[in-house]
């Protein structure tokens, strides 16, 4: 049976761990004592049920395993620590090596268990009603602190028992979760999403119903979900490669529409540096920065009070026209909805805006003015660079777009092979069916 099965499955670990050593994970110094740790899982058969079934699992479990030669110290039922602080201890026993294989339910050791620190296989006796419970018994397990490299996890099924049709419901609210997580609301009917949980359950399912077909059913169904996800990936990635591919194109096209415009900036541009400063203007040119900065913020403060909407050339700066635009703002004061006016340098590859603050002096103004026409140099630089860097990425974008997905013939064949087996599980299950029988 697989209870017995499970006995000698956990005193064979047993034996082989007997002498494996662990840390205390706080002082880093060796245990005393040696020796894994194990768990079962059982939320049938229970002490319990000797008083109403005359038969209790968990007994038949202890009394084997000391038959075989695991000391009674060695064994604990999970039922018997209540209290948080007899639980503690227990954890502590365990994490020290002096209790090495716990038995318990998914509502006594499902959660807030902490020793993991030797636990080296975990075992499923029974199948549990959600999914959940196996979720958080094998989180007993798969934890941090846990200080084996591998770890071993153990379900039992006998075969031609209802332990098939409990695998087969777990597979099937596995495959709705999993469904619901993918949230593609345009499915109604729960198909394979190919979702590893499912398959893990699948697999169970087949091998307790006894049946090859469905062994080698499960088999195909996890090899088609892992090819699945390949190909998924590989047309993600076809689509990312096609949207690199324009974007580095979209690139390319820019810079070299940037390119001479800014050249043919920076030959236009006059000198500023020292005495060649002057601000030339319709009302006169002025040649002091100070005097020039603070006219220019004049302007562009006077047209803020005015609020009315429009550009006006403020004159020119290095052979660049100094523009002040208004247009509608955010803010209303007294019911009268302000300009946001913005201070510009206009440019044959495109404005050059200079910040403007309430505390913004003439000086510093002009100041920002000169170092924005010097930043034209930097700009001639980046679009080069833009250019040359879109320009190399390119030829490898191009040869990997188009590119078949590798896997596609054993995909093909896969899903060939499980579409066969299906259609002869379902002419079995038909000429199995009374409801078909000759009368």
């Amino acid at each position: 049976s697989k209870l017995n099965l499970m006995i000698g499955n956990v005193f064979r670990i047993w034996q082989e761990t007997s002498e494996s050593r662990y840390s205390d994970p706080e002082t880093g110094r060796p245990y005393d004592l040696p020796g894994a740790v194990q768990m079962i899982f059982s939320d049938l058969g229970t002490e319990s049920a000797m008083e109403t079934r005359g038969f209790s699992a968990y007994t038949w479990i202890r009394d084997e395993l000391i038959r075989l030669g695991v000391p009674r110290a060695e064994i604990a039922f999970m039922q018997h620590y209540r209290k948080s602080a007899a639980k503690q201890k227990l954890f502590g026993d365990l994490n020290a090596g002096r209790k090495r294989i716990l038995i318990g339910s998914t509502a006594t050791m499902g959660t807030g268990v902490n020793a993991q620190q030797r636990l080296k296989a975990l075992h499923h006796l029974d199948v549990p009603w959600l999914v959940s419970d196996i979720i958080q018994r094998e989180g007993r397990i798969e934890r941090q602190g846990n200080q084996h490299a591998e770890i071993e996890l153990y379900a039992y099924a006998q075969q031609g028992s209802v332990d098939a049709t409990n695998w087969q419901l777990l597979e099937r609210k596995q495959r709705f979760i999993g469904l619901a997580m993918s949230g593609d609301r345009s499915i109604r009917r729960i198909e394979d999403i190919g979702g590893e949980g499912g398959n893990q359950f699948a697999m169970a399912k087949a091998l307790a119903s006894g049946d090859a077909r469905l062994m080698q059913k499960a088999g195909l169904e996890a090899d088609l979900a892992r090819l699945e996800r390949l190909a998924a990936a590989h047309y993600d990635d076809q689509f990312a490669v096609k949207r690199a591919i324009d974007r580095a194109e979209r690139e390319i096209t820019g810079a070299e529409r940037q390119i001479p415009l800014i050249e043919a900036d920076i030959a236009s541009r006059q000198p500023t540096k020292g005495d060649a400063f002057v601000l030339r203007r319709d009302k006169g040119d002025v040649s002091e920065r100070e005097k020039a900065g603070s006219w220019l913020l004049s302007q562009v403060r006077l047209a803020a009070k005015n609020g009315e909407a429009g550009v006006w050339n403020l004159g020119r700066i290095g052979g660049f026209a100094v523009m002040c635009e208004a247009g509608p703002g955010r803010r209303v004061y007294y019911e009268k909805r302000a300009v946001d006016v913005t201070l510009f340098v206009e440019a044959r590859s495109g404005r050059i805006e200079i910040a403007v603050e309430d505390d913004t002096k003439g000086l510093g103004l002009i100041s920002r003015l000169e170092h924005a026409l010097l930043r034209i140099d930097d700009a001639l630089r980046d679009a080069i660079r833009i250019r040359e860097e879109a320009q190399h990425r390119l030829p490898s974008y191009r040869a990997r777009l188009g590119l078949p997905f590798a896997e596609q013939a054993m995909l093909d064949e896969k899903r060939a092979e499980l579409k066969a087996l299906e259609d002869d599980l379902a002419a079995t299950a038909t000429d199995e069916d009374p409801a078909h029988d000759d009368i």
